[in-house]
């Protein structure tokens, strides 16, 4: 077939620096992102609001570390929250919901206010190259055509529509490979007993074990949000779209029949899974939600290996903090389906958002290069706006950089991204769903021996995640280090120390990124050695002390300070009391020993780590006010060694702890403070933690 010639008068021409195709919140926070004072940017979306899925797709809820995106991101949320359309921020919970329109409202006013030009009702329909560079795009606006000539373009598409046009190789599954689609609706609590009618053609269900995957979320103004699976289309394919939006219309209808009649039990269900029988139906997103369509085939890829295991890379421009969603592809049924495993933070590189084949094309969001289940993480729309607005300002970087993207100084882009709040620190994540992180871990470190006996254990956390272990031994001049990084231990390095530094009383990581090592001897002289924390992954020793600097380290006024336990037979308190060293030790329980503690939360709540001397249990309790009183306690272990003093950090998630068992194992633990329990009270159960997520509340009745 041959192309048709287009009348001078039909098309319009526009010069623009970003063309941004696709409104979502990949689209939208790269347009953001990519305008400053000089550059030039247009956004095309299809439907008649920007938000995407986050608005036109019904998808009325943020997943994710939502407090801990971006500047732009956060004004969205604080907008939001001022006119009450967002529920509060509970780290806990597996989605932050909040009002669609009033979404598209504010993501309208966020755009405009930055002087971008918003073309709605438009799309991509064809382009031109000269060799590997986009030139000119065809859009068509409602009625009118337009030859846009871009400088970069962002495809935003979530269908890598440039790429595939260009005729770029493309990932593309299709029906019943890729992730599913869904439906949202809204039903409404009339007041009064409604009909229930089913329509010719619409399907029955006998029980709720037998519907599609659905959930139902209920607002505080009457409303009852559904979400309903629908697999066996297309999402790339506009034909097999069509015929999905119309097959899921009459199975929304077979679902309200069911939910009005027999009610939903299922998980998230609503009012005890009795019938909704004063609901009817109020609205139907414009459009079926969609999970996945094209992938390009990236410069780099994000794989499912990366996502498991806290991957770092030298050009990431955004984080991902949303566990794996995976939901299986030919199945609608909820019932022993999908992929949901926690992971750690990980790094999304720029390389991955860029297709082979062409230069100034960007494609951020689910278009990414990745494996299919890393997609199921990173699809998620908080990080979609961190991918976004690291494409935009990527985009505008090479602008200035005589428009090449393989000229960006990534420590200018990432200093940039820092100064608008994009951190790439996996340190500063970690707060969602932070009730199902836990890390119970052996350290590489040698067992019992004569040399290790009495070590000394301290504890660290680095930027990108890092985690680093030390054992050291003054008197044999020996330590041990273990860094974890990548979601596991690396193997230990073993360095010689001189025993006229002392004992290792602390370490930090400088600027630099070197590691530095205080030591205290007898004296009370503090000794300062430095590595280079890339040493570690080479084995490289290095000689101490380097240099000293006179003083006496500093002592928390935690280690003045006895705090006494009475245990059960399982060792679980059942009250505490604190005490100076001078006073009496518990007679019937037990003396927290080897303190280990650190600043915590707000005010002076304390981090405290410590083991008696009875029962060998290590525990760790929050301290609070002046008074030092135990307000919680965490048991870690019941086989804990009384000669070796723990280490005690507090991080995004809650703490993080380093300890030594009677046989010389020495542990890692972090987890966080949902796991804590008050003295007096059993800790709470693995199954009630990992249900915390899925506690159903009415959204918005706190506002």
């Amino acid at each position: 077939m041959t192309g048709y010639t287009l009348s001078d008068r039909a098309v319009q021409t526009r010069d623009v620096d970003v063309l941004v195709l696709g409104g979502g919140m990949s689209g939208v926070f790269s347009a953001i992102g990519a305008k400053d004072e000089t550059t030039s940017v247009v956004i095309v979306e299809p439907a008649n609001v920007l938000g995407g899925q986050g608005t036109s797709g019904g998808v009325a809820g943020f997943v994710g570390d939502t407090e801990n995106v971006n500047d732009a991101f956060r004004t969205l949320i604080e907008r939001l929250a001022l006119c009450g359309k967002i529920d509060p921020y509970r780290p806990n919970e597996d989605r932050r919901a909040y009002d669609l329109e009033s979404c598209a409202f504010i993501l309208q006013e966020l755009v405009d206010e930055a002087g971008i030009e918003i073309w709605l009702h438009s799309t991509a329909l064809d382009m031109r190259k000269e060799g590997a560079d986009v030139r000119e795009v065809l859009v068509r606006c409602g009625p009118n055509l337009v030859v846009v000539r871009p400088k970069m373009v962002i495809d935003a598409t979530g269908n890598a529509v440039i790429a595939t046009i260009s005729g770029c190789e493309t990932i593309h599954l299709g029906p019943r490979k890729q992730l599913p689609m869904s439906l949202y609706f809204t039903l409404w609590n009339t007041g009064k007993p409604v009909e229930p009618y089913l329509p010719p053609g619409c399907p029955l269900w006998e029980s709720s074990d037998d519907l599609p995957m659905t959930s139902l979320h209920a607002f505080s103004n009457g409303r009852v949000e559904v979400k309903m699976k629908v697999v066996g289309f297309d999402a790339a394919d506009g034909f097999s779209l069509s015929r999905a939006e119309i097959y899921a219309r009459r199975q929304m209808m077979g679902l309200i029949y069911h939910l009005q009649t027999q009610g939903y039990q299922g998980r998230h269900s609503f009012d005890g899974g009795r019938p909704l029988a004063t609901y009817t139906l109020a609205s139907v997103s414009r459009n079926i939600g969609q999970r996945e369509g094209r992938r390009i085939i990236g410069r780099s890829k994000l794989t499912d290996d990366d996502v498991r295991s806290a991957c770092t890379f030298s050009d990431a421009v955004a984080v991902g903090a949303y566990h794996l969603d995976f939901h299986w592809t030919d199945t609608e049924k909820r019932a022993g389906t999908g992929v949901t495993d926690m992971v750690e933070p990980y790094q999304i590189p720029l390389s991955a958002m860029r297709p082979v084949g062409l230069n100034n094309v960007l494609c951020p969001g689910r278009s990414l290069s990745g494996d299919q289940l890393a997609l199921s993480s990173y699809r998620a729309m908080t990080t979609c706006a961190q991918m976004g607005f690291g494409a935009g300002k990527a985009a505008v970087h090479a602008i200035s950089r005589s428009g090449t993207l393989d000229t960006i100084d990534f420590e200018v882009l990432k200093k940039t991204l820092a100064e608008n709040g994009q951190s790439l620190n996996l340190s500063d994540y970690g707060d969602y769903l932070r009730c199902l992180r836990v890390f119970d871990e052996s350290v590489p470190f040698a067992g019992r021996s004569e040399t290790n006996s009495e070590g000394r254990l301290i504890l660290a956390r680095a930027s990108g995640g890092r985690t680093l272990a030390l054992r050291h031994n003054a008197q044999a001049g020996r330590m041990e280090i273990a860094l974890r990084r990548g979601g596991g231990w690396q193997p230990k390095v073993e360095l010689e120390a001189s025993a006229d530094a002392g004992h290792l009383v602390s370490c930090a990581f400088g600027g630099d990124g070197g590691l530095v090592l205080n030591f205290e001897n007898s004296q009370q002289r503090t000794f300062v050695a430095e590595m280079p924390v890339a040493d570690l992954d080479d084995g490289k020793a290095f000689s101490v002390p380097v240099g000293s600097i006179g003083g006496v380290p500093s002592t928390d006024d935690l280690d003045q300070v006895r705090f006494s336990l009475i245990c059960d037979a399982e060792g679980f308190p059942v009250s505490a009391s604190a005490s100076d060293h001078e006073g009496p030790a518990a007679v019937d329980g037990m003396s927290v020993l080897s303190l280990a503690s650190c600043p915590f939360g707000p005010g002076r709540a304390h981090l405290v780590a410590g083991r008696d001397g009875v029962r060998d249990l290590m525990l760790v309790l929050i301290v609070e006010g002046e008074t030092k009183t135990i307000s919680r306690y965490l048991l870690v272990d019941r086989n804990a060694d009384a000669g070796t003093r723990p280490a005690i950090i507090p991080t995004a998630v809650g703490l993080a702890l380093l300890y030594q068992r009677q046989d010389g194992e020495v542990r890692f633990y972090e987890g966080a403070v949902e796991r804590f329990a008050a003295v007096g009270e059993r800790p709470p159960r693995e199954e009630d933690l990992q249900a915390m997520p899925y506690n159903d509340h009415v959204i918005f009745s706190t506002l």
